[in-house]
Parts: structure tokens; C-alpha cells; sequence
């Protein structure tokens, strides 16, 4: 069973991908994915960090590691590219939960995939990234707006599809209506049906 999780930032996904990941007891890949490809190019892990899921025209590597925007430009791609590789490489090693990074469309071809989208309303998402960041409403709000716009960019650019649109997925979760325990109970129930179904 392979299940990926994409999710709007501030909407517990990553909380729900680990509680999943207890429950069904296979491995959950979030910035592991980040690690394996680490481990496995010539980049180092502080580069593949600040392109993590990054609009591909618009980052350009700060001091001491600056890159003009050309360079940023190639230096992303190779970094999403070693990324993909690095999801397929860990999917091949059997059952597992991948966190974003296209991961959804990279193991599309898949029978035994079960793609989840997480979403939630506004105020519960800032209220957690208040919490998580210790930062005022005004910055959480910010900061949301421009993570879910990168990660949408880097989605549509490496996809050509529209994060989040429902079409793209089997589950679309409201995890302020269900938090991260139901959230995950949903899945959960929606992979047993699902590999019922494959018997």
C-alpha cells in the first residue's frame, strides 16, 4: 500500500501522515524523501532544504550559497528531479505514507496507491502555525499564504495539474472537522476498502 498526502500548510498533514503511519505500522517518508535524495547526489542537505518545494523561477540561493537566478533556476530542477528519484526509490522498497513533492503524481502509475488531499479552514491553520512558529496572526497568515503558493507553483510546474483539485486525488480530507485522530481513521478505513477490493 502506498498512500501520498498532499496538504494546504498549517492543516496537520504531516501530523496526520505520521498518526497513519502508527496505525498501519509502515514507514512515513516527509522530509526523509529530503534525506534520501541528500544522501544520493552531490547536493547537500541545507540545498535541497531551502528548495524544498519552492517555486521554480523565483529562488535564488542567499549568502554564502548565492546563485543567480539561472543557476537557481537548473539548481531546482536537479533538486526536485533527485527528489522524484529518491520517491520512487523508497516506494520500490514496498508499503509506505510520502508527505508532498509531487509524490501523488511521480507514483501515479501505481495500482496500489491511495492519494489524499488535507485541507482546513483559514483560522484553524493560522491558530496552528501560531502555535507551531510562535508567531503573531498577521505573520501566520503571511507565511501560509506563500508556503501553499510555492508548494502550488512547484506542483502545477512539475505536474502540469492544479494542487489540491480534486480530480487529482482518491480522499480530500477537512481536518479542522476531523482533527488528526479521525483524519487518519478516514484514510485508514478508505486503504482497508481499498485493498479489500485488489483481493
Amino acid at each position: 500500500m502506498i498512500i501520498t498526502i498532499g496538504r494546504q500548510h498549517g492543516s496537520m498533514g504531516h501530523e496526520i501522515a505520521r498518526k497513519l503511519s502508527e496505525k498501519l505500522n509502515i514507514p512515513c517518508y516527509d522530509k526523509e524523501i529530503v534525506d534520501e535524495a541528500a544522501a544520493n547526489s552531490p547536493f547537500s542537505k541545507e540545498i535541497f532544504d531551502s528548495y524544498d518545494e519552492r517555486r521554480v523561477a523565483s529562488y535564488i540561493m542567499p549568502a554564502p550559497h548565492y546563485v543567480g537566478l539561472h543557476q537557481g533556476f537548473q539548481m531546482n530542477m536537479e533538486v526536485a528531479n533527485a527528489q522524484f528519484d529518491a520517491v520512487r526509490g523508497l516506494a520500490d522498497k514496498g508499503d509506505g505514507i510520502f508527505v508532498g513533492r509531487c509524490a501523488d503524481y511521480i507514483l501515479r502509475n501505481r495500482a496500489e496507491l491511495l492519494r489524499v488531499f488535507i485541507y482546513s479552514d483559514l483560522n484553524s491553520r493560522v491558530h496552528t502555525i501560531m502555535k507551531r512558529k510562535g508567531i503573531d496572526e498577521d505573520a501566520a497568515k503571511k507565511l501560509i499564504k506563500a508556503v501553499d503558493k510555492d508548494r502550488a507553483s512547484y506542483y502545477r510546474y512539475y505536474t502540469d495539474q492544479v494542487w489540491g483539485e480534486a480530480n487529482n486525488y482518491d480522499l480530500i480530507i477537512n481536518s479542522s472537522r476531523l482533527g488528526v485522530e479521525g483524519s487518519a481513521q478516514v484514510i485508514l478505513a478508505c486503504a482497508e476498502e481499498m485493498i479489500k477490493m485488489s483481493l
